[in-house]
């Protein structure tokens, strides 16, 4: 594997130390379950934090003693990440299809808009469409089997990115409690690890990868500046006229 500077083997086993913390802290939210007290709960979000500090001067130590045992720490690392991804969205996903999310109270959802708070609001609103929520749910339980199989990673993270993103702006914005940012927030920073790994050939895809969309070639490239001008300003013009008539 190519050789990597201590910054990214720190930056990588925080990243592996978050979302491993984030999927047990999930695992363990709820109600009292004998199968994962409280007890062993804290001390998995301990030993996958503890990570953090340790690892990354064990993976650099090994980088120079025994690089095979290191890349074999790189290889595990990578698949802790996609794991814990993987799982912790997919569980929020079977949450949607269980009726665990999107579900408001009748005594509160009854009460005037005004009076209700920005998470409750979402809530409702998601909540209104059941298709809706299975839409989600099917995106996030797909995305997250795709990133368990080498061959379909990369366009699992890049669905499940889109979809994260939206989530965790939802999160920002309505203001939602502090659990569900924080897992939107790490879950979405595990993700864009994860697209970043093949940045190179992302980039190729996106930008030196041949169009198979024609050129027009007859018209001239001023010609073609003055349309893409107008494509941007046009709309601009449309809704202010609309908003001012």
């Amino acid at each position: 594997m190519k050789k990597r500077s201590l910054l990214y083997r720190i930056i990588t086993c925080i990243v592996a130390g978050l979302v491993t913390a984030a999927l047990w802290l999930l695992i363990g939210r709820g109600a009292d379950n004998p199968l994962f007290p409280k007890s062993i709960i804290f001390t998995l979000v301990g030993i996958s934090l503890s990570g953090i500090v340790i690892f990354p001067f064990v993976w650099q130590y090994l980088q120079k003693s025994n690089a095979g045992a290191a890349d074999k720490i790189q290889a595990w690392l990578y698949a802790i990440i996609r794991y814990a991804v993987a799982l912790d969205i997919s569980i929020f996903g079977w949450k949607k299809f269980f009726h665990l999310q999107f579900i408001v109270a009748d005594n509160i959802s009854s009460l005037p808009m005004n009076q209700q708070s920005g998470e409750v609001l979402t809530w409702f609103y998601f909540g209104h469409s059941h298709a809706f929520g299975c839409i989600v749910a099917s995106l996030q339980i797909l995305g997250g089997a795709m990133l368990l199989f080498r061959k379909t990673w990369l366009p699992g993270a890049i669905i499940l990115f889109t979809l994260m993103l939206n989530i965790m702006s939802v999160d920002i914005f309505y203001q939602m409690n502090a659990g569900a940012l924080s897992q939107s927030v790490i879950m979405t920073i595990g993700l864009v690890f994860l697209i970043l790994i093949d940045y190179d050939r992302l980039a190729e895809f996106f930008f030196k990868t041949q169009s198979n969309i024609l050129s027009v070639s007859t018209v001239k490239l001023s010609t073609k500046t003055i349309l893409r001008i107008a494509g941007v300003v046009l709309p601009v013009l449309y809704t202010w006229y609309q908003a001012t008539h």
